[in-house]
Parts: structure tokens; C-alpha cells; sequence
């Protein structure tokens, strides 16, 4: 009993501890992400990669595409992409981007969160009226869970993440489209 409860303590404390992110990593996530964007517009694989049936899960949006691509004629082109760009290990290059990711989607609802479920609460009210079309309560009710997992995943950003996107929502911007988040 006293070895489980240690190595749960060593454990947790390990990932409490998790390497703080810094501006440098950003930069380095960004090369990587805006060499992989490149190469992916001369290929199809976005074609293949729309064909997963899997749900989003926001929180690792990086580390979901690098799984998908594994199916994909492509992966090992984007696993080459990435050791160009100092990723041998191409699950760091999906945790760092995931990590990022959160972070500036929560630092972009920053001020909005209440607004934002405002409107959830007004949907979740349309849609429990009864006075909306099958299909189109279909499509709004995937709508809500998808916003609803969106705002989950952003309420989880580290503070030290959200400041290190923050420093450097410039260059984020110039990968992100800031005004679709």
C-alpha cells in the first residue's frame, strides 16, 4: 500500500510539474506547424483526414490529426517534416501544439466565457422548445457539444500557458485565424 500511494505521489507530482511553456517552444511549434500547412496544401491528405468519424476532443485537437494521419499515405512525409524542424518525436510536436491551442482558445474567450455560455443556455432553451426542425435540431444539438467541449477544454489552460500564447499571440496569429476562434 505505501509503494502504490508513493509512486501515485511521484506521479502526480511529475505532472504538476510539467515543463512550463515557454516562447521558444512557441516559436519552434510554429516553424513546424506552418512547414507541415505548406506541405499539406500540395497534397490531399486533408481530403483523407475529413473522412475520420471520430469526435473532437479540444483539448487534444494536435494529437487526434497526428493519430489520424497514421492511416494516411502522408505519415511518414509529416513525420519527416517534423524531425526537420527539431521534432523527433513527433508526440511532442501534438502535445505542444495541444497545449497551445487550449491555451489561446481560452485566452481568446477571456472576458466572453459568460457571454459564451449565455448563448449555450439560450440554444439548450430553442432546442428543448420543441419548435425547431428534426434536421435542424440535429445539427444545433451537435453545435452546443461541440461549443460546450470547446469551452471545457479552455477552462483547463495553465495559467503559465495562457501568459507564454499570450507573449506571443502575434505570431499565433499569423497560424490561428483569430477571427474564427
Amino acid at each position: 500500500m505505501r509503494i502504490l500511494l508513493f509512486t501515485l505521489l511521484c506521479l502526480s507530482s511529475t505532472l504538476m510539474n510539467a515543463a512550463t511553456l515557454t516562447d521558444a517552444d512557441i516559436q519552434q511549434w510554429t516553424k513546424a506547424y506552418k512547414a507541415v500547412v505548406n506541405w499539406a496544401e500540395s497534397t490531399n491528405i486533408e481530403d483523407e483526414l475529413e473522412n475520420s468519424t471520430s469526435a473532437t476532443e479540444y483539448n487534444q485537437v494536435f494529437s487526434q490529426m497526428l493519430e489520424q494521419a497514421q492511416t494516411t499515405q502522408h505519415h511518414q512525409s509529416i513525420l519527416n517534416i517534423l524531425k526537420s524542424n527539431g521534432y523527433a518525436d513527433p508526440a511532442n510536436w501534438a502535445a505542444m501544439g495541444d497545449r497551445i491551442m487550449v491555451a489561446f482558445m481560452a485566452n481568446e474567450m477571456d472576458g466572453n466565457q459568460a457571454a459564451v455560455e449565455q448563448q449555450l443556455q439560450q440554444m439548450k432553451a430553442m432546442l428543448a422548445s420543441g419548435m425547431i426542425p428534426p434536421d435542424q435540431k440535429e445539427m444545433m444539438e451537435k453545435m452546443l457539444n461541440e461549443s460546450s467541449k470547446a469551452l471545457a477544454a479552455a477552462a483547463q489552460a495553465p495559467a503559465e500557458d495562457k501568459a507564454a500564447v499570450k507573449r506571443n499571440k502575434a505570431l499565433l496569429n499569423t497560424v490561428f485565424d483569430s477571427g474564427e476562434q
